[in-house]
């Protein structure tokens, strides 16, 4: 729409389905994202947003980078003040395989690590059930598969360690889409909980013939528009 009532001329503008009009000037395209790490063992639910900043990575002990997690503050407590976001998609990507959990300065970095092979990913897909809740109320549930990244280089090869695998080819527009976004705001919970329904078996072959590599690096985003304080 343009010249809504009560916005300038020109301004592109949306309507949603309560009546409230967003100005596209004040909001963004963009993502928040968390990651979990996975080991095999794993029985008990892990929450992906359930850590911000440097706290401990969620399933494990080192702590969240930049390239781990972009949230301020835990999704139990919400957005921080004057933030919003309307979440249209989930996606799932599968940062690393790697030898152990790491308890260096930067283990995300430099613990031996490779990418996600083919039978790793099918073993993970098969048995980790996904459900994503906002104020306590369960949005989308599913499988890994159930949610594309949309992102990610493609290799494929004849040789089996180079059958590695993305989850969705790199599109943006190869993910999931909800109908009517999640409306998110400050202070009103949210969580993605990663349920393994039996214990997770990971034991990748390491591409220098070490010792399997026993721990999945699980990266979550919500794609959507965003709309943050401006300081």
């Amino acid at each position: 729409m343009a010249g809504y009532v009560g916005v300038a001329p020109g301004t592109t503008t949306i309507q949603t389905e309560d009546g409230r009009v967003i100005q596209l000037v004040d909001w963004i395209d963009d993502k928040h994202w968390g990651t979990a790490e996975l080991q095999t063992g794993d029985t008990s639910d892990i929450s992906v947003f359930s850590a911000a900043g440097s706290q401990p990575i969620p399933g494990g002990t080192r702590p969240l980078f930049k390239v781990d997690s972009n949230i301020p503050r835990t999704g139990d407590n919400g957005l921080p003040q004057s933030w919003e976001m309307y979440v249209y998609s989930l996606g799932s990507e599968f940062m690393r395989a790697s030898r152990t959990s790491g308890t260096n300065s930067n283990p995300q970095l430099t613990d031996y690590s490779n990418p996600l092979t083919l039978d790793t990913f099918f073993d993970l897909d098969r048995k980790l059930y996904i459900s994503y809740k906002y104020n306590g109320k369960i949005f989308t549930e599913g499988l890994t598969r159930d949610y594309p990244g949309g992102a990610g280089p493609t290799v494929s090869g004849t040789a089996t360690n180079l059958q590695l695998v993305n989850n969705g080819m790199p599109s943006p527009r190869d993910r999931a889409a909800m109908v009517m976004p999640i409306w998110e705001r400050e202070g009103i919970g949210y969580v993605l909980t990663l349920t393994p329904v039996v214990a997770l078996t990971i034991a990748q072959v390491a591409n220098d013939a070490g010792l399997a590599l026993g721990f999945v690096d699980n990266r979550w985003k919500k794609s959507g528009l965003i709309k943050r304080q401006v300081t």
